[in-house]
């Protein structure tokens, strides 16, 4: 068997991502789809976010869900949230580069709601 007879490497992630989706719908059901979705969105941003620096110490955010396109991050700190501001596009561009070829990624970000969250943090000042 030549290089030529084997499928391409997307071909090959289209069809594992297709048994995939078609194994989860039989034994979860419908929402188990929009599940991994999501997951692979927030993976995606958490490695984009450490990747460009915007993830260390107690600064932090996380990607919380995706509705027609809008991703809401809630940042842990307003300085990162304007630094999250201004790296937006920059940021979904990289985000949907990362899910191009994984399994289940059928999520695109096409815009950024960044708010100051409250996620991780205790009562005290």
């Amino acid at each position: 068997m030549g290089a030529g007879d084997r499928p391409s490497r997307s071909f090959a992630v289209e069809e594992a991502a297709s048994a995939l989706q078609r194994a989860l719908l039989t034994c979860i059901g419908p929402g188990a789809a929009e599940q991994i979705a999501l997951a692979q969105a927030r993976l995606a941003w958490q490695e984009v976010t450490t990747e460009a620096g915007l993830a260390r110490g107690p600064l932090h955010s996380r990607l919380t869900r995706i509705s027609n396109g809008a991703a809401r991050i809630e940042a842990s700190d307003s300085m990162l949230a304007g630094e999250l501001r201004l790296r937006a596009d920059a940021l979904a561009w990289a985000a949907n580069r990362r899910m191009e070829d994984r399994p289940g990624a059928s999520l695109r970000i096409t815009s950024l709601t960044i708010v100051v969250g409250r996620g991780d943090r205790s009562g005290s000042l």
